[in-house]
């Protein structure tokens, strides 16, 4: 089964770059953002179950003392309530050092199976901004638009 794999900063812990972005976003323009929450993603496919993908994001991708992993299966969109979230991976044919890394690492906590894996960002926007700004935004700002796609949700 295919997993997507969302790690943000524990709410008892300033998101010092969530705070960055949204000072950039006010000075920008973009409007009705009262607070940026930003994590990583990952997407991984394979003869995976939903153990062996919790144990990747629990014991490798997240650290337990300052992070959070969440597990869903890959077509599953996590937006956050109350606002919208916008995601941006590398786009196909751009080499991804993460994602190789994170294959190497499952196979030395003994997770078998995994065929194919991508990382990306994870930006949850809070409050009612337009999502044509935030793609706006993130294409200006946040991202390189020749190596990277983004999708608002």
């Amino acid at each position: 089964m295919n997993w997507r794999i969302l790690v943000h900063m524990k709410s008892t812990f300033v998101d010092h770059r969530g705070e960055g972005i949204k000072t950039e976003g006010r000075l920008a323009g973009l409007k009705k953002v009262h607070h940026v929450r930003v994590g990583q993603a990952y997407e991984i496919s394979g003869e995976i179950d939903e153990a062996s993908a919790r144990r990747l994001a629990e014991r490798l991708l997240a650290d337990p003392v300052t992070q959070d992993a969440a597990v869903f299966p890959a077509g599953h969109v996590a937006r956050p309530q109350g606002g919208r979230l916008a995601e941006i991976w590398l786009k196909k044919g751009v080499s991804d050092p993460v994602a190789d890394t994170v294959r190497l690492a499952a196979l030395d906590l003994g997770v078998k199976g995994l065929d194919s894996v991508r990382s990306g960002q994870v930006f949850d926007f809070m409050g009612d901004p337009a999502p044509k700004a935030i793609q706006q935004f993130c294409e200006e700002h946040l991202m390189n638009p020749l190596i990277q796609s983004v999708e608002v949700l």
